[in-house]
């Protein structure tokens, strides 16, 4: 049976009346508390859910409960999305063989049919029916969209209601700019531990904080991020600590504090800059990294502190070096002394002090830090032989015995592990140091035994002088007891007869010397020499003779003789310095001279000569040949040279009658002499 018309009305009166109601509700539980509206909500869910089918249902007849119209299905659900405040946004909805009421729900509250939807100013249903699009539009999102929407269809005519999933709507909100809650500047001291913290307030999520250092670079240790909720539920609060030692580094610098937050298009900023008070920092600097022995050596003490007012201080091995230094001190001329020893630069300020230290490293040559005794010891026993040597660097040491290239050891010690007659003697310890000159020391190992007098038989004295008799005794170990006698007779030293004994000590034994003050004719004659030590005995006869003076003549030849030296020496001084007007003055007399013509005879007795300036300043000195049967011949020359300090001088000749010189003189010694 098919309904009347004004069944049909009654029914759609019903129904209508029913949505009007829904709409009313929407309008009254707006202006309810909230916890109110939650209520009503949820009985208004079940009064759709539940209510609404039946009442549809039981205005239509039985026989029209089953209709053959296709079933109703979404083609376009809506999904979960995210929009920013105050932006708009879409939820899409689009329905095939829509038969049922269309409308949206929001975390279960029917928002109405209509597409303009007048109890939801900012929402608005968009698109055309006859395409089943009924979008939702939501202008200038605001926080309560923060919710699940849902897009329902009722049922209608024997065609069952549908429902789409549920859209979770997430709302973001940008987060008010950071702040940092000591400022924007920040007065501190080094060491000090302090605590930044950066806030970020009403964000939706909360905003993302963090903390860049002076150099740009995100700080990942010693910081704490936390978020406290706001009443709405939704938006939060963010906070980020950095615990913080503030350094020299961290002096001047600006730290950053960045918030994001998914609806900022760009970061937000806030920065706070720091000054760091901090202690002197040291760079302490040696003008040398080599330094020898007896090179000046200077130190110099850069710092950097803040505040900049310094006082500075100079040590040596932890003691304060007086005199005002300022920023350098200067070693001059640096000794050995000041190896391993430490300099120090302490500088202070208002904050605290530091100090930096250099150990010196001196360079300088071996050198034997103590005398090596010789030693003495039995045949077969072991003998050690110490070579203690200090050096910088270490030096190398070598042992080597009487004069040999051998090398025995390379140790400072070197061990003889059993003493023979082959092995006793000298050996000599070397020690080298790159870059100085090698020393040496030598010592002498004697084997023990009896002692043995090595003095000279005979000695000398002369009457009325000091006379020495020396008894030279070799004796390891020393000698025990040493005597002197004469005539079966000990020589007394004690009853002031004169009589005096010096002992020396010399290398494997003793000196023993018997002196006689004012030595008379009687102390002259035979001495015995005997000595004792703990391996026998052995004695010597000396015999003291008397020295006889000079004679008188021999000291007055000797007296002349120097005379005689000094005069010569003065001669040949005069000599030379004339020789030097000479040679200056031949240019000028080279052509006045004219060459001789040698006659027969000799005038006056005395041979004729000139001066002939030749050549290479050479002067020759020529005589006529003699016409007396006693002269040469032609052919022979007279020559007279002259000897000064053991060289040939000018030689003076005696040419023949054709005036050619056998010999040309060199004018570059002085003459003196006899003639040869």
């Amino acid at each position: 049976m098919y309904r009347t018309k004004t069944e049909t009305f009654v029914t759609e009166s019903k129904m209508w009346r029913t949505i009007g109601y829904r709409r009313w509700f929407s309008w009254r539980t707006s202006k309810l508390p909230r916890l109110h509206i939650m209520t009503i909500l949820f009985i208004s869910t079940v009064f759709l859910e539940e209510c609404i089918p039946k009442v549809i249902a039981q205005n239509t007849p039985a026989s029209r409960s089953r209709s053959s119209r296709p079933p109703q299905e979404f083609a376009i659900e809506p999904a979960d999305r995210t929009a920013i405040v105050g932006k708009p946004a879409v939820l899409p909805c689009r329905v095939l063989n829509k038969a049922g009421t269309l409308q949206w729900t929001r975390d279960g509250f029917g928002l109405g049919s209509d597409r303009e939807l007048r109890g939801f100013p900012r929402y608005t249903m968009v698109g055309s029916d006859d395409e089943g699009d009924f979008s939702l539009q939501i202008n200038s999102v605001s926080l309560e969209d923060d919710a699940m929407f849902q897009c329902q269809v009722g049922a209608s005519d024997g065609v069952a209601g549908i429902r789409s999933r549920n859209a979770a709507f997430t709302v973001y909100v940008p987060p008010e700019p950071p702040k940092i809650v000591q400022g924007d500047f920040l007065r501190t001291t080094a060491g000090m531990t302090v605590e930044l913290t950066c806030e970020s307030h009403a964000g939706k999520p909360p905003a993302e904080l963090t903390w860049l250092d002076g150099e740009g670079n995100v700080v990942t240790d010693d910081i704490e991020y936390t978020t406290q909720l706001l009443g709405d539920n939704k938006r939060a609060n963010a906070a980020l600590k950095w615990t913080l030692t503030p350094r020299r580094e961290h002096d001047g610098k600006t730290f950053t504090c960045r918030s994001e937050n998914p609806a900022l298009t760009q970061p937000l900023h806030a920065r706070i800059s720091l000054e760091v008070k901090y202690p002197p920092e040291i760079t302490l600097k040696v003008s040398s990294d080599k330094i020898m022995e007896g090179d000046n050596v200077k130190f110099t003490c850069e710092a950097v502190a803040n505040p900049a007012d310094v006082n500075i201080k100079w040590q040596r091995n932890d003691e304060v070096i007086a005199g005002d230094h300022s920023t350098t001190y200067t070693i001059s001329r640096v000794t050995r002394e000041y190896n391993k020893d430490t300099i120090s630069c302490e500088v202070s300020n208002a904050v605290g002090t530091t100090k930096s230290t250099h150990t010196l490293n001196v360079l300088y040559g071996p050198v034997f830090r103590s005398t090596i005794e010789n030693v003495a010891a039995d045949i077969g026993s072991e003998v050690t032989l110490s070579c203690d040597v200090d050096g910088n660097p270490k030096p190398d040491t070598v042992w080597t015995f009487e004069g040999s290239d051998a090398v025995l050891s390379t140790q400072s010690k070197l061990v003889i592990p059993q003493l023979t007659l082959d092995r006793a003697g000298r050996y000599t310890c070397r020690a080298t140091v790159v870059g100085f000159p090698e020393i040496s020391t030598d010592v002498l190992v004697f084997i023990k035994g009896p002692p043995r007098v090595r003095s000279d038989p005979v000695q000398y004295g002369m009457e009325g002088e000091v006379v020495k008799l020396q008894c030279v005794i070799a004796s390891v170990p020393p000698p025990t007891r040493i005597l002197w006698s004469r005539n079966s007779q000990h020589v007394d030293i004690d009853n002031n007869d004169g009589y005096e004994i010096v002992e020396e000590t010399i290398a494997g034994g003793v000196k023993n010397i018997l002196i006689i003050h004012n030595a008379d004719e009687d102390d002259f004659g035979q001495y015995n020499c005997s000595v004792w030590n703990a391996f026998g005995q052995d004695s010597m006869l000396i015999l003291l003779k008397k020295q006889k003076s000079l004679p008188m003549l021999i000291i007055l030849a000797g007296v002349i003789g120097g005379i005689v030296f000094i005069v010569s020496v003065t001669i040949v001084i005069i000599l030379c310095l004339r020789r030097k007007s000479v040679i200056k003055g031949m240019s000028e007399v080279r052509q006045s001279l004219q060459p001789f013509e040698p006659t027969s005879g000799l005038t006056n007795n005395r041979p004729h000569f000139y001066f002939n300036y030749q050549h290479h300043n050479q002067l020759e000195t020529q005589f006529p040949r003699a016409t007396s049967p006693t002269q040469p011949s032609s052919s022979q020359t007279l020559q007279s040279s002259y000897i000064l300090n053991n060289k040939p001088a000018v030689t003076t000749q005696i040419v023949d009658s054709r005036g050619s010189p056998s010999r040309t003189p060199d004018l570059t010694e002085c003459v003196w002499g006899k003639p040869s």
